[in-house]
């Protein structure tokens, strides 16, 4: 099957054949993202208002190394405003076309829609599964299994404790238990290109995604 075929019968609501995993984008998590990158852009646009009605013109009248560092001050904040803005805006489109935004595995192919955007790869053509960051203690990512997989409130549920940085008691074991939304890519073997398959926990835990890609191309390569 070509890839725009895989796509289609994934999103059918008849059921996905035996064998297929599907990783839908969780409307869930990007929300919670998006309350996230607003309150960058509260936080970081603010404060930069609040230091230059208070630095701007004073830092710059007392000599040149008063003046680059309230530059690169300013300059850092603004780039956590207007990121945080830009990553919202790019959300919300993401929100809103959520029907193009799937990640499939089939026994036998790797495909993904990002938008119009289409990654296909051959599950015999991947190598080198690498999922950067840190995993949830919980679960041992070369030990995991599709069964074992976390569903979508686990999902929501383990960002915002991971995102929870009230003082309290509970602080360490708050620590302990945080999930830090990662990278996950593969090395396409086809022309040694790495492609990257999430940058964010927007469908689900990336090292159990990680999990399922292993456990799939093992099978096949086991067979070439």
């Amino acid at each position: 099957m070509n890839a725009e075929e895989i796509l289609a019968q994934a999103k059918t609501d008849t059921g996905i054949p035996a064998g297929w995993v599907v990783f839908p984008l969780l409307r869930s998590k990007v929300i919670v993202g998006l309350i996230g990158w607003a309150s960058g852009i509260i936080l970081g646009l603010g404060l930069f208002a609040l230091a230059a009605t208070v630095v701007i013109p004073y830092n710059y009248q007392r000599g040149p190394l008063p003046a680059v560092v309230t530059t690169i001050l300013l300059g850092v904040l603004l780039f956590v405003g207007l990121g945080s803005a830009w990553t919202l805006i790019s959300d919300i489109r993401r929100l809103r076309a959520r029907q193009k935004h799937l990640i499939v595995v089939t026994p036998e192919e790797f495909v993904k829609q990002e938008g119009d955007k289409i990654v296909h790869v051959p599950l015999v053509n991947i190598r080198y599964v690498t999922a950067r960051g840190v995993p949830p203690p919980e679960q041992n990512p070369e030990d995991a299994d599709i069964s074992h997989m976390p569903s979508a409130g686990e999902n929501v549920v383990g960002s915002l404790l991971g995102r929870s940085l009230l003082p309290g008691a509970g602080m360490k074991a708050r620590r302990k238990r945080m999930r830090t939304p990662t990278s996950l890519a593969f090395v396409d073997t086809r022309d040694d290109s790495e492609v990257t398959v999430v940058t964010d926990g927007a469908y689900g835990d990336p090292f159990a995604i990680a999990a399922v890609l292993k456990q799939y191309a093992a099978a096949v390569q086991q067979l070439v």
